[in-house]
Parts: structure tokens; sequence; C-alpha cells
């Protein structure tokens, strides 16, 4: 089994600095010659936590806990003492020399260094250089300041087109630039940056390391791509990352909680106000992922969104997915529809407001559904029950008569009644389920996608081959509804150079490809392939079939997202939909007997 040789062990242990380790966990203060804080192992109001710079150890007189900067982040984070080692090598970019292997580990090392270099060269961009002054004069208009800024290590990624490149490529390769997600290849064979003209958000992981950017456009409000991520790479997954967690760490030990936001400002100027504890997900939904995240560090949660209706409607989804991890949610909903980052610029009361207006859930998701409604109508009383019957259902017992007793004083209705209405909810839904899964479609041997990828590959031959083939095929099927990217790039490529010279197809087609795809053509050109019409007949059928199985897909798709007794007929209606494209499948599979393809 492989160990990491003790020169790397003696090597972490010299270079992790104690005081650096634990400050990034913990809150520290100096005490003499030492550094003390609240103990993060157990809870304490008076400090008994000590680090000591001098023999790198950490000490707590309260419970117990002593060691150095491997053993804390073994106790801190719970990791074995392999891993211990690993994360601090990481942090202080130290390579791992393994006992068995006499060579370094350096998984996705040159990514991070990539990532590294861009930041330092964005914020060169922003604080240095004149081209990067509008956005920062954008940035200080907003309400941030120059501490804010280097803070959050906010850049400014130049208009040109391969500024980035440029600066980077001396140090890195190409390919490195691109599995980074940083700048992209271009037709011509150059390459461009991925990031052009927009202020610069770089995205660290847990572990301090730089995994991504999201670049945002401040001087063109028509432009629909207000913000630009980096890409999913082998180092970044947006829907696996927290913005600010790892700087929000401490805080979340400290205060036992995390603040979820929805952007980037949001959180920053909830740190200037401070709020510390806050973090963000990447422009997107919460995620499974980063509920399990949150999960890890602390079991309570306070969301604080936007204030108006979308920002409501998100509160809603999260706090759903939350407690789905059992963490403990509350929310603060904020006036006038303001969101975080505007209410923070227009007042100085961020932090009495928010720790004043929490909401738990329940009561949260009360009010968000009664509000707007007029409880003596009774379309708006029908829609309210039905919504609160949705969330409360799922709930335990005592907190669903709680609110639903209080909603039927509210709208002056029976109890009872609404009780009863509610256990014939619970039984439409038990029927609907039962109907779902007693509606089996037909049953057909689905056409396996090798399948499908083989007649694609006929049809090209055969559309080079003559104009009698390509105007059968033109006249039976859509060529752009090719499953594989590059052979539809190659019929693309085919019908534009046949229209000019269709009489020697090959040849006209090739002087117009790139040698990526000449050499994918030759591959998939057969010169031994026995053509004939029945044998184009059957490819296209198979083709045609594909076509079906999507339409299927989509609506399968669509019919489990119907899930009430009202939207029965439309799943009904589905179903039927469904059947007739099977039996178009099976249609087409019978006129296919006896009919053998080449491929």
């Amino acid at each position: 089994m492989a160990r990491i040789s003790q020169k790397t062990i003696d090597l972490i242990k010299d270079t992790a600095d104690i005081v650096d380790v634990v400050g990034e966990f913990v809150p520290l203060q100096a005490a003499g010659k030492n550094m003390k804080g609240l103990c993060p192992f157990h809870s304490e109001k008076t400090p008994s936590f000590f680090v000591s710079k001098e023999r790198q150890i950490f000490n707590c007189f309260g419970c117990g806990k002593k060691g150095n900067a491997i053993n804390f982040i073994q106790e801190y984070k719970q990791l074995s003492f392999v891993d211990s080692l690993k994360f601090l090598a990481d942090k202080y970019h130290i390579d791992l020399e393994i006992d068995d292997q006499k060579t370094p580990q350096r998984t996705n090392e040159n990514l991070y260094n990539a990532n590294q270099k861009a930041m330092e060269f964005y914020a060169l961009n922003l604080l240095n250089i004149e081209s990067g002054k509008p956005a920062f004069d954008y940035l200080l208009q907003r309400g941030l300041d120059i501490e804010t800024i280097e803070t959050f290590k906010l850049g400014y990624a130049p208009g040109r087109n391969n500024a980035l490149f440029n600066q980077l490529s001396t140090d890195f390769q190409p390919l490195d630039l691109i599995n980074a997600g940083l700048v992209n290849r271009s037709n011509d064979g150059g390459y461009y940056d991925l990031f052009r003209s927009r202020i610069m958000f770089p995205i660290h992981n847990e572990n301090n390391r730089i995994v991504a950017f999201s670049g945002r456009v401040f001087n063109d409000p028509d432009n629909p791509a207000k913000y630009v991520n980096t890409p999913y790479t082998e180092i970044f997954s947006k829907s696996q990352i927290l913005y600010n967690l790892y700087r929000a760490l401490p805080y979340i030990r400290s205060q036992n909680r995390v603040v979820l936001m929805e952007g980037y400002m949001d959180v920053i100027k909830a740190s200037m106000a401070g709020i510390n504890e806050a973090v963000c997900s990447m422009g997107t939904q919460l995620t499974v992922e980063q509920a399990q995240l949150i999960k890890k560090h602390t079991d309570n949660v306070v969301i604080c969104y936007d204030g108006d209706k979308p920002g409501q409607q998100a509160t809603y989804k999260a706090l759903k997915l939350l407690e789905g991890v059992k963490l403990n949610v509350k929310v603060v909903s904020l006036p006038d529809q303001m969101d975080p980052d505007e209410f923070i610029s227009k007042r100085s009361d961020f932090p009495d407001y928010f720790e004043n207006n929490q909401l738990d859930q329940f009561e949260f998701v009360y009010k968000m559904i009664l509000s707007g409604k007029n409880l003596e109508l009774p379309y708006d009383i029908e829609d309210a029950k039905n919504a609160l019957f949705d969330f409360f259902g799922k709930s335990s017992g005592m907190i669903r008569e709680i609110y639903l007793k209080r909603f039927a004083s509210e709208a002056g209705i029976n109890y009872n009644t609404l009780v009863s209405d509610f256990q014939q909810s619970k039984i439409d839904e038990r029927i609907m389920a039962d109907f779902k899964s007693k509606a089996k479609p037909i049953q057909t041997n689905q056409v396996k996608m090798p399948k499908f990828d083989k007649a694609e590959r006929a049809i090209i031959n055969y559309y080079v081959q003559s104009i009698e083939y390509r105007e059968m095929i033109n006249g039976r099927y859509n060529l752009m509804l090719f499953q594989n990217k590059d052979y539809r790039a190659l019929i693309v490529s085919a019908i534009e150079a046949l229209k000019n010279n269709p009489s020697q197809p090959l040849l006209v087609l090739k002087s117009g490809l790139t040698d990526e795809y000449k050499n994918k053509l030759d591959k998939l050109i057969d010169k031994t392939y026995e053509y004939s019409i029945e044998d184009l007949e059957s490819c296209i059928k198979v083709l045609e079939s594909a076509t079906f199985y999507d339409e299927i897909n989509q609506l399968r798709e669509k019919s489990s997202l119907l899930d009430t007794k009202e939207e029965l007929d439309k799943y009904l209606e589905i179903q039927e939909e469904i059947k007739r494209l099977q039996l178009k499948i099976l249609e087409l599979k019978g006129k296919n007997n006896g009919q053998k393809t080449n491929y």
C-alpha cells in the first residue's frame, strides 16, 4: 500500500504554521505570546482555546484537546491522518512524495496554478491598469471599498480577445488553459479568452484553491448573459460549490449557522455589514450537493434571498430542499422587494433587521401562501388550501394541526371540513400513484443507440454516392436530426459543398474540411458497401424510429410532472400519444422485417 514518505510529513510539519492553519477556522486574538479564541470542539462563552506560535501547538484548557497543525485538521475536519496531510499539502502547495512510487503526485495542480495566475492577472488589471478603471469605478459606485475588493480578490478581464492567453501561455500549455476553463480554441486554430470585458469573481473551494471564475458584465445592460461562469472542469462543478464558503468557515463555526443568499454582491455586502457567514450558490437554484456541503459544517441555515416574488419562490424551493437533508431553516424576508445588496446600500441597520426578523420555515411558508389572497373569495381559499396541503402534508401532525386550525379560523371555514378535505387529498394522491403504476405503456423492443449510429454512417455513404440517393434522403428525412454531432457536421458540409459541384462529391467535400474532419470522413466512407434502394429505405426507417423515441421520452418527462387529480385528463392524453408513437415504431419495424441493412 502506498505511503506518504516521512520526508514529506516532516516538510508539512515544518511548513504548516499553527496560527495560520487554526486562524482559517477559529477567530483568534492576541494573548501575550500566544493567541486565543473560542474552542471549536466544545461550546463555550469564555475563550479557553490557546495557540502557541512558538511551540506550534494548540491546547484547550476546557475540553483537553491539543496537538499540532496536523492533529487540528484531523479533529476539526474529521479526517484521517493521511487525508489531513493531503489537505495541508494542498494548502501549502507541497508535492506528496509516495514511498513506493518515488514520483510526486500533482493531480490537477496545473489547473489550480493556472487559475491562481489568472486571478492575479485579473486583479492587476482592475487595480493598476487604466483599462480596468471603469470596472473599478463601477464597484465603488456599488458601495465596495478597496479593502473589500482586495479581500474578495475581485478583478477585471480586459476586452482584448486573447489578453489572458498571451499572459499565461509562457508558463502553461494551451491544453492546461483550456482544461482550466480559461480559454477556448477558435475555428482558425488560434485561442481566445473565455472572459472578456467582465468584472471577475474568483471561486474558491474549501481548501482555498481557486477552481473557477464568474464574470459579470457592468457596461452592457442589454447583454442577456449577465454572468458567465467557468464551464465544468476536473476541479470545478458549480452544483457542488458555494461561493465564499472557505472565507466564511470560521464564522460558520462560531455562529453555528450558514446565511444563504442569492448573489455574489449580496454575500460581499453582507460581509461588509458584519454577516461574515454568508454564502451563495453559483447563479443557479440550490442543489442537494450544496445542501449536503452545508450539512458538513452546521445544522442551521438562515435564508436571506431577494424580497420580490421570484426571491420568495426561490426561498420556498430552497427550504424544502434543505429540510430534506435535515437542516433547521429560518427565513429573513426583506421589505419593499429589496435584495440584500440594495438593503445594505440604503440602510445601516441590516445586522439588527437580520437578527430580529427571522421566521421559522413553517411561518414563512404559511405567510407566503396567504400573501395576496382574499380569504373572502372561494377561489382564493381553495387555492391557498391546496398549497397548504402540499407543504404541510409532509410535516408532523402537530405542525399540520397548528396551521390548518389557523387557516380555518382566518378563512372562516369549519376545521373538521378542512381536515376531511386534507384526508381526501391524500386518498386522491394514492389513487393517482396507483393509476400511474398500472398505466403501463406498450412494450416494444427498443432499437439500441448503436443501430442509430450505424444508420447515420450508412446515410452519409449514400449521400455522397449519387444525386438520386441524395434526393431520396432529402425528401424523407431531416438530416439535422442526426444524433452524432460529428456526422451532423459532415452532412452540413456536404450539403453546402455539393450545391455547386455535385458530380465529384468526395473531392469537393474534402476540399472544404479540416484535417480532423477529413480523417473522420475517410473512416466513414466504405468503398465496399453494397448500395441498394431497399437498404437505404431501411436505414431511413431506423432513423425515423429514433425521432419517435425522442418524442416518447419528452412526453414521459412531461407526464412525470403531472401529479394532481385535476391533471389526470392531460396525463391520459399524453399516454395515448405515447401509444400512438409506439405503434408507429412497431409499424416501421414490421415494414423492416426481412430487410437486413449492410451496417
